[in-house]
């Protein structure tokens, strides 16, 4: 169950930081600190997916 939350976090954490990342250059800097923490949270979840492809490389097959 864990890694199915895992994998689904770290495919949607990338779309919140694009989308965060658009309006803080569209000038709507109110967005800027939810940017640096969602971009934070996809990096953490980014290598704990990593880290589980690594020790568990059958279950990508």
């Amino acid at each position: 169950m864990s890694t199915l939350l895992l994998h689904t976090f770290s495919m949607a954490f990338p779309i919140v930081v694009v989308v965060l990342g658009v309006m803080v250059l569209m000038g709507k800097s109110v967005f800027l600190p939810f940017f640096i923490v969602a971009l934070v949270i996809m990096i953490v979840l980014l290598v704990l997916l990593a880290r589980d492809k690594k020790k568990n490389p059958t279950d990508g097959k």
